[in-house]
């Protein structure tokens, strides 16, 4: 469910900071996307890594948190996507852009959400 509430929001434009439901960034994206599915997460992208369980490569499904590893810092991730496939990701990648769908990045790490208590 969360896969399909973001893939709904393809196309609004990326303002970092914004949860929704009309313009998003990286991790307001994710926030939104797992609300709708009635699952609350964290709301930044370094929230949201602490709070999932690895999920290996072969096992990704619909609605796993993708962090890929170009985006890590000394903190963490930079940057959340979420599984819709496999092969691919929905995103709000940077200003300028707009959510959409992407790749499954080369290099990540796979997270499922934990929902916070």
């Amino acid at each position: 469910m969360a896969a399909h509430a973001a893939l709904s929001r393809q196309g609004a434009p990326y303002v970092w900071g914004a949860k929704g439901p009309n313009r998003f960034d990286c991790s307001g994206l994710t926030e939104w996307a797992w609300r709708q599915a009635g699952v609350q997460l964290g709301p930044d992208t370094y929230t949201q890594f602490r709070q999932g369980i690895p999920v290996p490569p072969g096992q990704i499904r619909a609605g796993d948190l993708i962090f890929p590893k170009y985006s890590f810092d000394g903190r963490g991730p930079g940057h959340v996507q979420l599984a819709i496939s496999p092969t691919e990701v929905v995103h709000a990648p940077q200003s300028g852009d707009v959510v959409r769908v992407a790749p499954m990045p080369s290099s990540y790490v796979a997270l499922r959400p934990v929902p916070l208590r």
